[in-house]
C-alpha cells in the first residue's frame, strides 16, 4: 500500500503551516489541522472540513491528523503492519458503545474467518484505509469506493514475525485476566446490590412499622378523645335520669298519701302545699330537659392528611446514588531507588507514567521548593514493571496526558512533551508558561495551568489564551497548584496546599461551588477518574477523599491505616478496580484494590 502523501509536509515547507488547515491559510488565518483529505491532498481544520465536505461530498476523509501523529506520518514508515494497526485501532475506537451491548445482547458466537457485517461470509480482503476485514460483499458494498483493498495473503504476509503478533497471546492472556476479574467483580457487586436492595426494604419496612405506630397513636388518641366526649354527654344525661328519678320517687310517695279517701285535713293540706312546690320543679325540669340541646358524636377525618396520604406513590424517595469506593486490599510495588513520585498518568494503551523527583541534591541544584532531584519519567507496564526512564531538563510538578501516546510534564515555567514510542519515552518539544506554574490539565486541545493563585488557558503551541480564573483573597498563599477537568469538559476543579477544599469552575472559569473539608490539610492531588469520579489526597492528611456526584461533600476512601501517609498524587486505571497512590521519599508506590 502506498503511504498517504501530505505535499505540505514533504516539501519541507514551515513546521506551523504543515500541520496547519490548508483553507485558513488562504485567509491568512492560523488554525491547527485536525483532518486529511486524500483527493484534495490537503489539512483541514475541523470548521473547514464541514465546509468542504458540503462541496465535495465524494471525497474521502480517510483520517484525522492530529500533531500526536505527525511524526510517524512525515518519516517514512518501515513497519507496514504497524501502520494497518494504527488503522484497525481508529476504526475500532470509533465503533459506538450502542454497537458493543447489540452485539453483546446478540449472543453471537465468534468465527474467526466470518465477516463481521456478512455472518455467512468468509473474510477474503482488507481495506487498508478503513483498516477493516472485507467480505466479497462488503468489496462490492461498504468498501467499493475504497482504493487500498488488498487479498488478506497478501497483506498477512510476515505478520507472524512481527512484534505486534508475538506478544498477542499475552495480551490476550491479560485481557482475560482482566475480564475474569472484572466478571467476578461485577457478580460480587450483583450480590452487594441484592443485599442493599434487602437492607433497603427491611428499612422501608421499619419505616412503615413506624408510620403504623405514628397512625396507631392518633387512633388511640382519637378514641380517647371520643371517650372523653361520651363521658361529658353521658354524665350530663345520667344526672338528669337522677334528677327525674328524685322527683319521681317523691311524687310517687305523696301520690300514694293524697289518693286515699279518708286522708285527714292537716295531711292533704300538707300534701297540697308540698305537691305544689313538688309539680313547680317537675314542670321546671322536664322543660329544662325538654329545652337542653341534644347532641350525638361524629367523626370528621383530616382531609388534608388524607390528602397528603393518597398522593405519596411511596413511603419516601427510592433512588440510585454514587457509590464511594472503599479499600479491599493493598499492597506495595517496590522501586529500585527512593523516590518522590509527584504526578500518575495512564495512558489509553495501559501503560502508566510517574513523573518522579527524588533526591535532595538535584534540588538544591535547580534551586525549586521541590523535595527531589533524579528528575526523570518512570514508564511502567500493566504489570508494573519498569520499562523506560526518561530523564527530565527539571523538577517534574504535574503531569497529563495529551493523547493516545503523548503526555506533557509541567516544571517551574515550562511544558515538556514527551512522545510513547517503541516502548520508550521521547522528548518532542516544551513550551513556555507561566513562571509559577505547578498544576496542569488538558482538554479540547488547550492546557490548563495552575500558577498559586491564578488558572490560565494556553494552546498547544504556548500561546496564551485566557485569565480562567484568579483567586483574589489567595494573598501570597498557595490556593491554586492543581487542576482536572470532567471527561465532557463541564467542571474545572482546583485545589491547592493552602485551599482546604476543592473549588469547582465551568469551563469558562466561572465559579460553581466550593466543596469545603475540615478532614483534609495542604491537599496535593487531584484526579478524575475514567468513570466521572472525583479523588482528592493530601499530603499531611494522608487521605484520599472522593466528591460526590451532587458536589455537596467529600467523603474519605482510604487513609493512614490502608499505608498512607504522605500522598501527593492518586489515579484510578481504567477497568481494573486499581488505585495507584504516588507519595512522597519512598521507595514504592501504594496500590490499593477498591470495590
Amino acid at each position: 500500500m502506498a503511504a498517504c502523501e501530505i505535499p505540505s509536509i514533504e516539501k519541507g515547507t514551515d513546521e506551523d503551516d504543515a500541520r496547519n488547515c490548508f483553507a485558513c491559510l488562504k485567509s491568512k488565518l492560523n488554525a491547527e489541522a485536525g483532518h486529511f483529505c486524500k483527493d484534495c491532498k490537503q489539512l483541514y481544520c475541523t470548521s473547514c472540513v464541514s465546509k468542504h465536505d458540503d462541496f465535495f461530498q465524494r471525497h474521502k476523509i480517510s483520517w484525522k491528523f492530529d500533531k500526536d501523529k505527525r511524526n510517524v506520518v512525515s518519516a517514512p514508515i518501515s513497519d507496514h503492519n504497524l501502520q494497518i494497526y494504527q488503522r484497525t485501532t481508529k476504526s475500532i475506537s470509533e465503533v459506538s458503545l450502542e454497537a458493543f451491548k447489540q452485539e453483546c445482547a446478540s449472543g453471537e458466537s465468534f468465527e474467526l474467518g466470518k465477516c463481521d457485517v456478512h455472518k455467512s461470509q468468509d473474510v477474503m480482503s482488507f481495506c487498508e484505509e478503513d483498516g477493516l476485514l472485507c467480505c466479497n460483499i462488503c468489496n462490492s458494498t461498504i468498501h467499493r469506493a475504497c482504493k487500498d483493498i488488498e487479498e488478506l495473503p497478501k497483506v498477512a504476509k510476515g505478520v507472524h514475525t512481527t512484534a505486534e503478533f508475538s506478544t498477542l497471546p499475552s495480551r490476550l492472556q491479560e485481557s482475560l485476566s482482566f475480564l475474569d476479574r472484572k466478571m467476578f467483580e461485577l457478580s460480587e457487586e450483583e450480590k452487594l446490590i441484592e443485599d442493599n436492595a434487602d437492607a433497603v426494604k427491611t428499612n422501608i419496612q421499619y419505616c412503615r412499622d413506624e408510620f403504623v405506630g405514628i397512625v396507631d397513636k392518633l387512633q388511640q388518641q382519637s378514641f380517647e378523645a371520643v371517650e372523653i366526649l361520651k363521658c361529658s354527654i353521658t354524665n350530663d344525661i345520667a344526672s338528669r335520669k337522677t334528677q327525674c328519678a328524685h322527683y319521681y320517687n317523691q311524687l310517687k310517695s305523696l301520690y300514694s298519701v293524697v289518693e286515699i279517701d279518708a286522708v285527714d285535713e292537716t295531711t292533704a293540706f300538707i300534701g297540697l302545699t308540698k305537691g305544689r312546690a313538688l309539680l313547680l320543679r317537675t314542670r321546671m325540669l322536664l322543660k329544662d330537659i325538654d329545652g337542653r340541646y341534644r347532641c350525638c358524636i361524629v367523626f370528621q377525618h383530616d382531609t388534608d392528611l388524607h390528602k397528603m396520604l393518597s398522593k405519596m406513590q411511596n413511603l419516601g424517595t427510592v433512588k440510585s446514588v454514587e457509590h464511594i469506593f472503599a479499600v479491599t486490599e493493598k499492597s506495595t510495588v517496590q522501586m529500585t531507588s527512593n523516590c518522590d513520585i509527584t504526578a500518575i498518568v495512564e495512558l489509553p494503551c495501559g501503560d502508566i507514567v510517574l513523573a518522579d523527583a527524588a533526591n535532595s541534591n538535584l534540588m538544591l541544584l535547580n534551586n525549586v521548593w521541590a523535595d527531589a532531584a533524579n528528575s526523570n519519567l518512570m514508564l511502567l507496564n500493566k504489570s508494573f514493571q519498569n520499562l523506560a526512564v526518561c530523564t527530565l531538563p527539571d523538577i517534574p510538578l504535574d503531569m497529563c496526558a495529551i493523547g493516545d501516546t503523548e503526555i506533557a510534564v509541567v516544571t517551574t515555567g515550562k511544558v515538556h512533551f514527551y512522545l510513547l514510542q517503541d516502548g520508550s519515552l521521547r522528548s518532542e518539544k516544551s513550551i513556555k508558561v507561566h513562571k509559577h506554574s505547578s498544576g496542569m490539565a488538558y482538554f479540547a486541545g488547550h492546557l490548563y495551568v495552575a500558577t498559586m493563585s491564578t488558572l490560565i488557558k494556553y494552546s498547544i503551541d504556548g500561546r496564551q489564551d485566557k485569565l480562567l480564573y484568579k483567586d483574589t483573597e489567595a494573598g501570597g498563599q498557595v490556593a491554586i497548584s492543581r487542576c482536572a477537568i470532567s471527561r465532557e469538559g463541564q467542571f474545572i476543579y482546583v485545589t491547592g496546599p493552602d485551599c482546604p477544599g476543592l473549588l469547582v469552575l465551568d469551563i469558562l472559569g466561572n465559579k460553581l461551588t466550593y466543596v469545603k473539608t475540615h478532614d483534609m490539610v495542604s491537599p496535593r492531588g487531584l484526579h478524575v477518574a475514567p468513570g466521572g469520579q472525583v479523588f482528592l489526597c493530601g499530603k499531611d492528611s494522608s487521605i484520599v477523599l472522593q466528591l460526590d456526584r451532587q458536589q455537596n461533600r467529600l467523603v474519605k476512601v482510604a487513609g493512614g491505616n490502608d499505608g498512607l501517609w504522605s500522598p501527593q498524587c492518586v489515579v484510578l486505571l481504567n477497568g481494573k478496580s486499581l488505585m495507584i497512590i504516588g507519595q512522597e521519599a519512598t521507595n514504592s508506590i501504594l496500590v490499593l484494590r477498591v470495590f
